[in-house]
């Protein structure tokens, strides 16, 4: 991906990052300008990565998986493809349980238990930013 394309898109993630955290809602203003951002250097085998997009949308219809997520993941893989868009959700996956797992571990700790509910974009990022090192 070229680098104005990617920069675009982190610094956009960033904002989606942040209004995740603080209001616990994610733009479709940001969204969409991520999609668009895609269009950058847009590839037509790219739209092969709205497939585990959809499949993320049907796993979301079944658990606590926001809108907001979905449109995110949607927005991304139009840059990533099939193969990386399935790389985004398996590391956002990943290093959700790792930071779950080490917070129920600390929260034992302190005698607390652990939040049940977790904004899910800064995982998101986390899979995405990955994508560039495999």
């Amino acid at each position: 991906m070229p680098v104005i394309q990617t920069a675009v898109i982190i610094v956009l993630l960033c904002i989606e990052v942040y209004c995740d955290l603080k209001d616990r809602t994610i733009p479709n203003e940001i969204s969409l300008a991520i999609a668009l951002a895609a269009f950058i250097d847009f590839h037509f085998e790219n739209l092969w990565g709205l497939l585990p997009a959809a499949m993320f949308f049907v796993g979301a219809l079944f658990t606590k998986i926001g809108g907001g997520d979905v449109k995110a993941v949607a927005a991304l893989s139009l840059s990533l493809g099939l193969w990386k868009t399935l790389l985004l959700l398996f590391a956002a996956e990943l290093s959700m349980l790792v930071f779950y797992g080490i917070s129920a571990v600390v929260q034992k700790v302190r005698g607390r238990t652990a939040a049940k509910n977790l904004p899910f974009l800064p995982f998101i990022t986390i899979g995405y930013l990955l994508t560039f090192f495999v």
